[in-house]
């Protein structure tokens, strides 16, 4: 039998995985509010600045005397220092080099040694973006402001504060391969057979592992995903057919540009994901656990503090995880037959480990996808299709419909021939 056609040409990876300034799927990314920091970041006025990149492109944050958040492009007009490593005081940050001033607006409020400053000042102005404080994060928008968007309105920002924990860390490769691992439902079963059937251990993690496939074999055989369109993106179900009255449902979602809900924890505990491009190569992953209706107690916050559930553990002082590429993610390879990935006992942490191993930019045009794929499939037709449709002039639909966003991730119990609009009503939080 021979080669299926490629999924993606050549052409169609590099749109819908390039991300900079004056790309397609750049443009279409800055039209909506991203993520850019968490609120811990930039708790004090006249506080230090905060560096990172987005969407490939360096910038600074700080909160002025005021009160009031900046977010500017790193490199100061004048000769391209960082603002960064500049003075955060009297309503503005100053360059630490040349001694400007400029404020969250990016207006220049000094020049000092300048002869003709007054003048001169009007005529400089450093990049600033819009900025907003919002369920714990702080958001950026980059595009024009004749299309400022509104700003989503997730479940889990409309909560107070102690009901949410959130947490960010650095995946080493393009955002769209961590994405796809979101949406991917129809493969959640088998890894979950394969480290969680068992305590999967280096002894016995041989047998494990065959146990973990052919289960995940038969659970896939039987396993139905369909999808829907929606206003802020899609609903992926997956169900299990397990030839009774119902069939158990898991319920994700994808929302437009980067979001997605990974299945619930337990307790009433819901989630969302955040798959912000740092560059082409990075993403910075926001993980944001809540409850509903109760404050998480402290032995929940603790356990995700510490590197349970989808809140992998960090490298102290950074975003790095402690699990990464540099140290092998600390698997052992000791025993001949074992599999390798047993050490890895967290479902998410494993996923992140698989979504690197492809690379940086995984050529999508050697993929053979299958009818389980479909998610993934039409995901990719989404945004590239926006990004199109805004280089010729249509804005995205889901960037101006911030309520849309307000759903859930579910895992409902429904009549082994419900319609994907049933299963749709189950991820709809149910408020007043």
């Amino acid at each position: 039998m021979g080669r299926k056609t490629p999924v993606l040409t050549p052409e169609e990876n590099k749109l819908v995985t390039e991300i900079g300034p004056d790309t397609p799927m750049g443009d279409l990314f800055r039209r909506f509010w991203i993520p850019v920091f968490h609120g811990r970041e930039l708790t004090d006025p006249d506080g230090a600045p905060a560096r990172t990149r987005l969407l490939g492109e360096h910038i600074v944050g700080f909160r002025d005397t005021s009160g009031r958040l900046g977010i500017l492009e790193a490199a100061c007009p004048h000769r391209g220092v960082d603002l960064s490593y500049g003075l955060n005081e009297e309503n503005g940050l100053r360059c630490a080099r040349c001694g400007w001033k400029f404020d969250v607006e990016g207006n220049c409020l000094e020049m000092p040694m300048e002869p003709d400053e007054e003048e001169l000042k009007k005529t400089v102005k450093a990049v600033a973006y819009g900025v907003q404080e919002w369920g714990g994060l702080i958001w950026a928008y980059m595009g024009p402001k004749e299309e400022s968007p509104e700003r989503p309105e997730f479940e889990w920002g409309q909560l107070p504060e102690d009901h949410r924990y959130i947490s960010k860390f650095v995946q080493e490769c393009n955002y769209l391969q961590g994405l796809e691992g979101g949406i991917d439902s129809s493969r959640i079963s088998f890894l979950y057979d394969m480290l969680f059937g068992d305590p999967p251990t280096i002894e016995n993690t041989a047998d494990h592992l065959v146990q973990g496939i052919e289960g995940a074999r038969k659970e896939e055989r039987s396993q139905t995903v369909a999808i829907k369109t929606t206003d802020y993106g899609l609903l992926v179900g997956a169900s299990i057919d397990e030839g009774k009255e119902n069939n158990a449902w898991q319920v994700n979602q994808y929302l437009m540009p980067f979001y997605t809900t990974p299945k619930p924890e337990g307790d009433g505990l819901l989630g969302c994901l955040a798959w912000v491009p740092v560059d082409d190569k990075n993403t910075m992953v926001y993980v944001i656990t809540y409850h509903p209706d109760r404050p998480m107690t402290d032995e929940e916050v603790e356990t995700r503090r510490t590197g349970g559930g989808n809140h992998p553990e960090l490298n102290e002082g950074t975003y790095k995880r402690k699990r990464n590429k540099e140290n092998d993610y600390l698997i052992e390879r000791k025993t001949s037959g074992a599999n390798p990935l047993a050490t890895i006992s967290n479902e998410f942490e494993l996923a992140l480990v698989l979504e690197e191993s492809m690379g940086a930019i995984v050529d999508r045009t050697k993929e053979q996808l299958d009818p389980n794929d479909i998610a993934i499939m039409e995901t990719r037709r989404m945004l590239m299709k926006s990004a199109i449709d805004l280089r010729e002039g249509t804005e995205p639909a889901a960037a101006h419909n911030g309520a849309a966003y307000n759903v859930r991730a579910s895992s409902p119990t429904l009549k082994r021939d419900a319609s994907i609009d049933e299963v749709a009503d189950s991820s709809v939080p149910d408020r007043e």
